[in-house]
């Protein structure tokens, strides 16, 4: 087995941005072979929102299948781009962490 989870933080004010990319990503996961389950959590304090997007496969190759999806590309490079050009007015941290099942 094998988990990858996504953190994704920002300002309490930038909500509504993280508030739609979890209200999606479930659905991003539909179909793809080798998922097991997607869940989304979510913390929350005065000033930041956090969410993480943990997904479970039956191994590393299958959500490496779904990472290369032409979708998930394109939304990479518009990303990259309003970086680039400083045209996106949110800043929202990430974090990527992987995980595979320890067999002892």
């Amino acid at each position: 087995m094998f988990i990858a989870q996504a953190n994704f933080t920002a300002n309490i004010e930038d909500r509504a941005v993280l508030d739609n990319k979890a209200r999606h990503a479930k659905d991003d996961f539909s179909g793809y072979d080798g998922l097991i389950e997607a869940e989304v959590w979510k913390n929350e304090t005065k000033s930041k929102i956090s969410y993480s997007i943990v997904s479970k496969w039956r191994q590393k190759e299958d959500f490496q299948a779904w990472l290369s999806r032409p979708s998930h590309i394109e939304e990479h490079k518009h990303m990259r781009k309003a970086e680039k050009e400083n045209t996106s007015s949110v800043n929202i941290e990430k974090e990527i962490k992987q995980f595979e099942l320890l067999d002892i």
